[in-house]
């Protein structure tokens, strides 16, 4: 009989939110998952969360993904325990309005420019994806049914 694979996600900005509950589906669906949040306390406390809800194939791993350095470090952390990445959600993001102004469209620049380093984790070292992997946008996943 074939062996299962495992596949890998990292879910960005995954200590609440959309981000949590796509944490929560993958690993119910039986994918190992890294949450990764900028906040580590936050960040554990919702794996704690996840976990005691009888989920146990995540892991918890703090990432920044406005600072270029806690993108390289993360994704030798995924290449090292890992060896690829399947799936990458792009969760993170910055928050607050932008009006038409200097200061506003250099936020939104720098919105953009996080959006862009994050998704670098998807071919850090030509090789995050793994052999025939490939990038795929707007899956969405079936909400949470209560009851």
């Amino acid at each position: 009989m074939a062996e299962a694979i495992t596949r890998s996600a990292v879910v960005t900005g995954a200590n609440k939110g959309i981000g949590l509950e796509i944490c929560r589906q993958l690993a119910a669906s039986g994918v190992r998952v890294v949450l990764t949040a900028r906040d580590e306390k936050r960040g554990v406390e919702a794996l704690q969360s996840l976990n005691g809800s009888g989920l146990s194939n995540l892991v918890f791993h703090q990432l920044d993904v406005g600072d270029p350095a806690s993108i390289a470090s993360f994704a030798d952390f995924i290449k090292t325990q890992f060896g690829k990445l399947d799936i990458l959600v792009n969760n993170a993001g910055m928050s607050g309005s932008i009006v038409k102004d200097p200061v506003a469209l250099e936020s939104g620049v720098a919105a953009t420019e996080i959006s862009w380093r994050t998704s670098q984790l998807a071919w850090y070292n030509d090789s995050a994806l793994g052999a025939g992997g490939r990038m795929r946008e707007n899956k969405l996943l079936r909400a949470k049914e209560d009851g």
